[in-house]
């Protein structure tokens, strides 16, 4: 395969499945990603291949490896891609029961097959990300939330202080007032009228 078509043939695949991006078998193994990732990337390595999408698909290429070397991540892709294609047999088979699709439209050795689970793979990762990302925005609302409770919190006791501080610094004041009313007497305005109106 040529520099042009290998890269075009990468960049025309899903991110969601390394396994076609490397073309290796979903069944593979880290040497089988290593001999597949080293003979791609010397074929399409920016510095060398003279086509102005060699970078795109070069960064494409060496994800997919760094996501198939990683053994948990490997094996939770093979899993979900297996998962799809349970469900999808499955669904085909009830279609059978039910006369909606022929017997021999249901043969699961066929790329028609294949193309069907893989668009059920990409149906399940989508439906988790949208979930995920559903989660972490709840999530980021209800830090909001906390963090406003929080902030009316603190801003409720530097109030208090605030009012405490004026209080104190204000209580000099308050002695000398009533120091000065007990000089006059200790009678406050409302008594003197009292006794004024009684008279």
């Amino acid at each position: 395969m040529d520099v042009a078509t290998e890269i075009e043939r990468i960049l025309d695949h899903s991110v969601l499945d390394p396994f076609g991006i490397l073309g290796v078998a979903r069944n593979c193994t880290t040497d089988d990603v290593k001999a597949a990732y080293r003979s791609k990337s010397r074929q399409i390595h920016p510095d060398k291949a003279r086509h102005d999408q060699a970078r795109p698909a070069f960064e494409k290429l060496k994800a997919a490896e760094a996501e198939l070397m990683d053994d948990t991540k490997r094996v939770s892709i093979q899993n979900m891609m297996a998962e799809a294609r349970r469900e999808l047999s499955a669904d085909w088979k009830a279609e059978v029961t039910s006369g909606a699709r022929r017997l021999e439209d249901a043969d699961e050795s066929t790329s028609t097959f294949d193309d069907a689970a893989f668009a059920k793979y990409k149906a399940i990762m989508i439906d988790i990300e949208w979930r995920r990302r559903q989660k972490l925005k709840e999530a980021m609302a209800a830090q909001g939330t906390a963090a406003k409770k929080e902030e009316e919190a603190t801003n409720e006791k530097r109030q208090k202080r605030q009012a405490d501080k004026a209080w104190e610094d204000n209580r000099d004041v308050r002695v000398s007032d009533w120091r000065k009313f007990q000089a006059k007497g200790g009678k406050s305005k409302k008594s003197k009228t009292k006794k004024t109106k009684q008279g």
